[in-house]
């Protein structure tokens, strides 16, 4: 497979021992949605802050309190489209001090859902979580994978926090993505990534493949040195061609 891109991602370093295919080619380029909005289905942004609004994911969206008891002061979840198939990771905030003593923030990236249950509220005045899990895991989102026409999508519920305390939260939809920033690798190591994003590109998305162009029979026996009297008879006297002695 042969990546086209402006950033580095953590499987990019098998092209080294696998060689470059350039039958397929994956063109890499991040694009970002930050209006709600226009958000790709299913992670339309909630059309009223009723109850009866059942848009998917509006749970997903507006996030979950982080627990009394927990170490972390906040949290916040992402869906990572990749090949075909939808994960869930989430970030725990905590508040730490700087070198110099001031507040700063840790983050830690998750994708054990057993370890997320335990460190956020299991239900909220929008839902309860396991069944916005499963509503999640359960979704076939091959659709929106030739709709964005890449084998990466991702859909982050607050993205580039700086601090633990926020005024807004900023849900963005990411074609492309960098996968190391939100450790994947967790989930899938770099060879078996490179492998994956390759198949889907060339079996599913069918981007980057040559294009095989079919030659009429009449050019295909030229190329092979032949004419129009390769296969005639001499018209000399009405006769064959002699035969050589052989």
């Amino acid at each position: 497979m042969y990546i086209i891109s402006k950033h580095k991602d953590y499987y990019d370093g098998v092209v080294g021992t696998t060689g470059v295919d350039k039958t397929i080619v994956y063109e890499r380029t991040t694009v970002m949605e930050e209006d709600p909005h226009k958000f790709i289905q299913p992670f339309t942004a909630r059309k009223s802050w009723s109850r009866k609004d059942k848009t998917p994911f509006n749970s997903f969206q507006s996030g979950y309190p982080t627990e009394r008891k927990s170490k972390y002061q906040a949290n916040s979840g992402f869906i990572v489209g990749f090949c075909g198939k939808l994960y869930i990771g989430w970030k725990f905030y905590r508040e730490i001090k700087d070198e110099t003593g001031y507040p700063d923030m840790e983050t830690f990236i998750t994708y054990d859902l057993d370890l997320v249950k335990k460190h956020v509220v299991q239900k909220s005045w929008d839902g309860d979580f396991i069944n916005n899990i499963d509503y999640i895991l359960g979704y076939n989102p091959i659709d929106i994978f030739r709709k964005v026409n890449s084998p990466i999508f991702m859909f982050d519920t607050d993205y580039d926090r700086k601090f633990i305390q926020r005024y807004r939260r900023n849900d963005v939809f990411i074609t492309n993505p960098t996968l190391k920033d939100y450790e994947f690798y967790k989930v899938m190591d770099s060879y078996t990534a490179f492998q994956e994003i390759q198949m889907f590109i060339g079996g599913v998305l069918g981007i980057g493949e040559r294009e095989m162009i079919e030659v009429e029979d009449k050019y295909k026996i030229t190329q092979h040195g032949f004419n129009k009297n390769s296969f005639r008879r001499s018209k000399s006297n009405g006769k064959k061609r002699p035969q050589s002695d052989r």
